[in-house]
Formats: structure tokens, sequence, C-alpha cells
């Protein structure tokens, strides 16, 4: 079963279930808004209430793994007194440090989505608060320019039609 079909089977319901469906697609890692978005508003959804709900979702699942991230870091910290570098952790420092935050959050859903770059993120040694705040902007702009593009296309299959 494919995001088109679920959100097919869900076209003919109330708006509720509609955008919860566009909701619990955008949680999921690799989906995210900028897919679930676009699918919502090809089958028919309204454009900018589909575009918030998908931030929303996609959004709350990446505030997940901040929260989470510093939960393990706590424990982790606790456990073990001496930090060893290994090889995962200076590849993904070496990509923070060409890139930054900013970076990470415009270019990483590109290349590995907004959960594992802000999980790149973290491990680097960024803030908490700027990596929500970063990610929260990443999250809006691909979003917001998947939901766009996706009206954008839809006037235009409509006009050459």
């Amino acid at each position: 079963m494919d995001i088109g079909s679920i959100l097919e089977g869900v076209k003919e319901a109330n708006l509720f279930i509609q955008l919860g469906t566009v909701f619990l697609i955008a949680l999921i890692p690799f989906l995210e808004g900028y897919v679930a978005a676009p699918a919502g508003i090809i089958i028919g959804f309204p454009a900018t209430m589909t575009i918030v709900v998908a931030s929303l979702g996609n959004w709350l699942s990446v505030l997940f793994v901040v929260v989470l991230y510093d939960k393990l870091r706590q424990r982790r910290n606790r456990k073990q007194t001496v930090d060893r570098p290994n090889k995962r952790m200076e590849r993904a420092r070496k990509l923070f440090g060409k890139y930054g935050v900013p970076g990470v959050t415009i270019i990483g859903p590109l290349l590995f989505g907004h959960h594992i770059g802000v999980f790149i993120a973290l491990m680097s040694g960024a803030s908490k608060r700027y990596v929500t705040l970063w990610m929260t902007i990443g999250v809006l702009l691909w979003t917001i320019a998947a939901g766009v593009l996706a009206v954008v296309g839809i006037d235009l299959f409509s006009y050459v039609r």
C-alpha cells in the first residue's frame, strides 16, 4: 500500500480525517511534510490546511528526535565518563563542520531527511535551541515549497489540458 492509496481511501471522508491522515504521513521519517503535503494537495485536499498540518506533523516528529537525543545524551553522560571518538561521529562532525546547522537543515532533506539532519547537528555539538530553530525553518521551507509546487503543477496541468 502506498501513500496515494492511503490518501485516496480517505478522499471522501470528512476534512478532519483527511488532514489527520496527512498529519500521520508527515510524522514518518523520510516521508515527512515535503511528501505528505503535495500528495494531499494532488488528491484534492485543501492546500493551505494540508501544508499547515503536514508542517506540524513533520515538526513534531523532528522535535521528538531532539528530545530523545537529549535524554539519551544525559543517560550516556551519567554512565560513561570517557568520551571516545568513533568513525561515524567523525564523519558527522565533518559534514556539520562544512555546512553548519543552517546547511544541514536546508540541504539535508535532499540527502538524508530532517530526522537524520537533526541528529547530525546535535551529535556535532550544536545547542538544542539552535537546532530546533533551524529545523523549524527547514521543515516550514521544504513543506511550503513542496505544497506550492504541487498547487502550481496542478494549475499548470489543468491549463495545458
